[in-house]
C-alpha cells in the first residue's frame, strides 16, 4: 500500500469504490457516473494551497483517503491548523491501513517524525519528500456510534475534546458527533513513553486480571477495548495488555499460578467501569456486545440500572468479568 497525491486518471476506480463500499455516501457528494468522480478529484482531491489530500492506493488503484483542509492562518500568515478526514474501501477495513496512514500524514502535518515502521507496511515515501506546513492544530470529529473510526483517531494520537449533540440527521434519524484534536505540543509519544508519563501522575498505573483460559476470553476484551479506543500495548505467550490515551493500561493474563476460576463475587475485584463518551455510542455497544462474548445484566432496567442520575451498561463475558461502560446522563 502507499500514500500518493490523486490523479484524474483515479475517477473509474474512484466511482467503483463508491458504489460497493458502505458509508462513503457520507464521506463525499453523490457520484453518478464518471464525469461527477473526474469534478470531485480536481475541485477537492488535487493539491491545492488550502489543502493536503492524499490517496490510499493499493498496486495504483485508490482504497481509501486521508485529507487535510487548512482551515485557519497565523497572525504572520502561515497555515495554522487544519480539518482531518478519512475513509477506506470496505475490503481494507480493519487490517489497521488506515490507522498507518492517517498517523503518518498527521506527524507530516505537525512536522513530527518517527522511527517506528508502520504496521502493516506503508509506502510513504511521497511524504518524506514534501515540507511539512508545519501547523499548530489538527481537528476530526467522527459520529459517536462509530467507535471504529474514533479507534483509529485514538491511534493517530487525537484527544477527545467534547460531544456535539445531534450533529447529525440522516433517515429522521438524530446522531451525536465527537469532537478530537491533536496539537503539535502534545507530541506523538511511543506507548512506552505515555506510559513513563503516566507513572508521573496520580492514578492507576495498571489493573492486571488474570483468566483460566487466555483463548476463551481474549476476544470479548479485544472487541471492548477496540471499541473504547484502547490501543494494544504489550504482548507475550500468555498474556496482553491495552493502553487507554493517559498512558494506563489493562492487562490480561492466563498465569500459571491461577488456582481457579474467576468469581466476582467473593472478596476481591467485582467489576471495572470504563467511561464512554456519548448515550449513543453506549446504545451501540450494547447492540453489539452480545455478538463478541458479553450477555447483558440488568437488561430490563438499562440504562439506568444504577439509578435515574446514572447511564451506564453491565456487562459480564464467559469468564465472568464484569464490566461497567458509563455514558454522559442524557436526562442531565
Amino acid at each position: 500500500m502507499e500514500l500518493r497525491y490523486w490523479a484524474l486518471t483515479d475517477a473509474p476506480h474512484l466511482l467503483s469504490v463508491y458504489r460497493t463500499s458502505s458509508g462513503l455516501e457520507r464521506q463525499m457528494p453523490a457520484l453518478t457516473n464518471e464525469q461527477d468522480t473526474r469534478n470531485l478529484i480536481e475541485t477537492s482531491y488535487l493539491p491545492a494551497d488550502n489543502r493536503a489530500i492524499f490517496c490510499l492506493c493499493d498496486e495504483g488503484r485508490p482504497a481509501g483517503l486521508v485529507g487535510l483542509n487548512y482551515t485557519a492562518r497565523t497572525d504572520a500568515g502561515a497555515w495554522d491548523r487544519a480539518w482531518v478526514y478519512y475513509w477506506i474501501a470496505d475490503p481494507y477495513r480493519g487490517q489497521g491501513y488506515t490507522k498507518a496512514a492517517l498517523t503518518a500524514v498527521c506527524n507530516w502535518a505537525l512536522d513530527e517524525t518517527s522511527s517506528a515502521p508502520t504496521s502493516p507496511v506503508l509506502d510513504t515515501g511521497l511524504l518524506a519528500s514534501l515540507p511539512s506546513p508545519r501547523l499548530r492544530r489538527l481537528e476530526l470529529g467522527y459520529r459517536t456510534n462509530n467507535p471504529a473510526s474514533g479507534a483509529v483517531a485514538t491511534a493517530a494520537g487525537f484527544q477527545i475534546e467534547g460531544i456535539e449533540r445531534e450533529k447529525f440527521l440522516y433517515a429522521g434519524q438524530t446522531y451525536d458527533a465527537v469532537l478530537a484534536a491533536r496539537l503539535r505540543k502534545d507530541g506523538r509519544a511511543p506507548a512506552s513513553l505515555r506510559h513513563q508519563e503516566a507513572v508521573s501522575r496520580s492514578g492507576f498505573h495498571h489493573v492486571e486480571l488474570w483468566t483460566e483460559s487466555l483463548a476463551t476470553t481474549l476476544p470479548s476484551w479485544a472487541w471492548l477495548t477496540q471499541q473504547l479506543g484502547w490501543t494494544p500495548y504489550q504482548k507475550w505467550p500468555g498474556g496482553i495488555s491495552w493502553q487507554a490515551p493517559d498512558g494506563s493500561y489493562l492487562v490480561l493474563e492466563e498465569s500459571p499460578d491461577t488456582t481457579g476460576p474467576h468469581n466476582r463475587t467473593q472478596a476481591g475485584l467485582n467489576h471495572l467501569a470504563f467511561t464512554v463518551p456519548s448515550a449513543a455510542l453506549l446504545d451501540t455497544l450494547r447492540s453489539e456486545a452480545t455478538n463478541h462474548g458479553w450477555s447483558e445484566l440488568f437488561a430490563d432496567q438499562y440504562p439506568h440500572a444504577g439509578g435515574p442520575d446514572h447511564c451506564a451498561l453491565y456487562l459480564e463475558n464467559n469468564q465472568g468479568f464484569e464490566v461497567e461502560l458509563v455514558a454522559p446522563n442524557p436526562r442531565t
